[in-house]
């Protein structure tokens, strides 16, 4: 934010889990590695009757530390840091609000805004900024907002959402926050596509047999969670946002530039060439959805549940690019591993020279970009076993981020905090991607409702049916 050295993070929800866990340990290691420009103030609003010291304290206590804490910056930290007690639901408390930040900040500043809040609490708390004058940006001074998902339930609710918002705030200042996008291999996305001569000429139809994605968690409802979960399901929590903005950057054509329009036209035009499969009118062929043994026994769960835990579905692109090529998109609760992977798997040469010997198994290429938890890239290829005979064997080539550049990767929140700030909005989603998001997510449920909801023994890999999204497609689904 250049306009003035002084830049303001106020977060709207500061006594939560989230704050504690990922937003305060995010702008510690920001504001210690000098990525803010000029002076840095962080100010927690909540409605607990807390003062600066106490809040402090609590942020002490909560804010998990690391083996290498430095207690003199934390401190120091701290020291920045202030709390002001407000409602969010009271309108008159955010003209105390203003008066208490420019007490806080002595003149001017710039601000950010963190609505870390119940969805329910978002546009009520816009509508209140904008009340109050908190987002008034006449002065030269930078007013930005982050809202954390979800963005609405389905297309009409995100249709309803944006259009409030944006009738109190511009989509310049509106920061739709996924933490996917902020993830290292996830940012290497467009330079390991587009700066890499050998990759992107290959990466169309004519060599391109399938892209899986799959995002595995090993949890389940802890921390009684049932009831929440139980009115989203695995399509709404993960696929709809996190998955469909990783198959957006796998699949998006070069954008005229690196500026944040550029990069989001083009996810946009990806998203809205996405369609289920049209060649069966029997969705079970494309959609396998489950629940975890047990899942309708959880506290705030009904009985009679139908909320799936497990999706796994096969999709297509309509353009040029990618005409006929699967995405096999996978998600669910209670797997046996946690990981989140893109894989990348390549047609067989037209003619298999190496077919006729009992000694090869032969599989297709795969590149596969490791999300997390270890950030990577691994290419899986074909070589010849040493000694006499013809012995194919598969090997990988693996280049590991964190092994590489001797040092771990930034936290997602790190990343897109720092940009929020820089006034970047490249990696955050912009109205019109939240609602093609939408229109396919809620075309994927709809054609669900016809399909069995299948139970899955916990630390598996889900209903098995899932393994037949392939197709007549050579593979089977990355478990690693």
């Amino acid at each position: 934010m250049p306009s003035n050295d002084l830049t303001q993070v106020i977060i709207f929800g500061a006594s939560g889990d989230l704050t504690a866990r990922k937003l305060v340990p995010a702008l510690f290691a920001a504001h210690g590695e000098k990525f803010f420009p000029g002076r840095f103030q962080l100010v927690g609003v909540a409605r607990r009757p807390w003062n600066d010291e106490t809040y402090r304290q609590q942020l002490d206590s909560s804010v998990p530390k690391g083996k290498d804490h430095d207690a003199e910056a934390w401190k120091s930290f701290l020291g920045l840091t202030s709390y002001v007690q407000t409602h969010l639901e009271t309108s008159a408390d955010y003209v105390e609000l203003g008066k208490r930040l420019d007490a806080i900040a002595g003149g001017p500043a710039n601000r950010v805004f963190y609505l870390a809040v119940k969805p329910e609490l978002c546009l009520p708390s816009v509508q209140n900024l904008r009340d109050a004058g908190l987002l008034d940006q006449s002065k030269g001074l930078k007013r930005r907002v982050v809202v954390e998902k979800p963005f609405g339930t389905d297309l009409p609710s995100a249709l309803a959402l944006n259009s409030s918002l944006l009738k109190l705030i511009g989509e310049d200042q509106l920061y739709r926050i996924d933490h996917y996008l902020g993830k290292e291999t996830v940012q290497n996305l467009l330079v390991f596509r587009f700066r890499n001569a050998f990759f992107e000429p290959l990466w169309n139809q004519k060599y391109i047999e399938l892209v899986q994605i799959t995002v595995a968690e090993t949890v389940g409802m802890e921390g009684g969670r049932g009831g929440y979960y139980d009115s989203s399901g695995a399509i709404r929590d993960v696929l709809q946002n996190h998955m469909l903005q990783l198959l957006a950057l796998v699949a998006m054509e070069p954008p005229a530039g690196l500026d944040p329009k550029s990069i989001r036209d083009e996810k946009v035009k990806v998203l809205k060439a996405l369609r289920l499969p049209t060649d069966t009118p029997d969705p079970g062929h494309h959609i396998v959805r489950g629940q975890f043994a047990g899942y309708r026994d959880e506290p705030g769960v009904p009985k009679d549940s139908q909320t799936e835990t497990f999706i796994a579905t096969r999709a297509y692109l309509d353009n040029w690019r990618w005409g006929g090529v699967p995405f096999l998109l996978r998600t669910g609760k209670c797997l046996k591993d946690r990981f989140t992977s893109i894989t990348v798997q390549f047609r067989m040469p037209p003619i298999t020279l190496f077919g006729s010997y009992q000694e090869c198994f032969l599989r297709p290429n795969r590149l596969t970009l490791r999300i997390q938890p270890n950030d990577g890239i691994d290419l899986h290829f074909d070589v010849k076993e040493p000694g006499a005979g013809l012995h194919i064997k598969s090997t990988k080539m693996s280049f590991d981020y964190q092994a590489y550049f001797k040092k771990p990767s930034p936290e997602a929140y790190q990343r897109l905090l720092q940009d929020v700030v820089a006034g970047d909005q490249s990696l955050f989603i912009r109205s019109d991607e939240v609602e093609e998001s939408w229109r396919w997510a809620d075309s994927l449920r709809q054609a669900m409702a016809g399909t069995p909801m299948l139970t899955y023994p916990r630390n598996g890999w889900g209903p098995d049916a899932a393994n037949a999204l392939f197709g007549e497609c050579e593979g089977r689904w990355v478990t690693d």
